[in-house]
């Protein structure tokens, strides 16, 4: 396994691979201060092209239609959402969903990365940071409906019907992540096995 290496050319994709993946793990965080900060920006051409904010984009579909029926509605989500301690709460609850999978990209990023550099045991250094990335696989496939809940909780104090706790889960979605996390993480394993089993034994002959 220490003599693993790729050809240059596959060495060379994967090292630009792992630089988008990186690069999109960076985007991923930046894009819930934008939320946070703008949270659902939209691009209105009704009364002359402009960007702007629309906090109700963000809401279900019943809660949806009630605050785009009313002006007074709209004006009342928007000064809440406009608040520090909204602000503030909507990042956290974003990062609950994109903290693992800003961390999921990173650990495939990094595993490419190493696998397109000329240096002893690529394989090996990589499969860490891709066990890792199967984690963060993992905790990605549980909270994002835990983030999407607490986000529509949070939104509803503006909303005409008041505050309320709403809970959204799709167990059939957070299964499917599950299972997909679980069998890269136990292939990675038995990776890593592999090659413990292969070293100790080149040790012992």
């Amino acid at each position: 396994m220490d003599k693993y290496q790729l050809s240059p050319r596959k060495a060379r994709l994967c090292r630009i691979a792992g630089a988008v993946f990186l690069f999109l793990a960076i985007c991923n965080v930046a894009e819930a201060f934008v939320i946070s900060l703008w949270p659902a920006p939209v691009f209105d051409c009704k009364t002359g092209c402009r960007w702007r904010s629309d906090p109700a984009g963000m809401l279900d579909n019943d809660e949806r239609l009630k605050v785009a029926a009313s002006p007074e509605a709209e004006r009342r989500l928007s000064a809440h959402v406009s608040r520090p301690i909204v602000r503030a709460g909507l990042l956290g609850v974003v990062l609950i969903g994109s903290a693992p999978f800003a961390l999921l990209l990173l650990g495939v990023g990094a595993a490419l990365r190493h696998l397109g550099r000329r240096s002893r045991n690529p394989l090996g250094r990589a499969l860490p940071w891709l066990r890792r990335a199967s984690l963060a696989a993992i905790v990605w496939a549980i909270a994002q409906p835990v983030s999407a809940s607490l986000r529509a909780s949070l939104l509803s104090l503006g909303t005409p019907s008041g505050g309320y706790w709403y809970i959204t889960v799709d167990f059939a979605d957070i299964g499917i992540g599950l299972m997909l996390a679980m069998a890269a993480y136990a292939t990675i394993w038995a990776l890593e096995a592999g090659i413990r089993a292969e070293r100790e034994l080149a040790d012992f002959v």
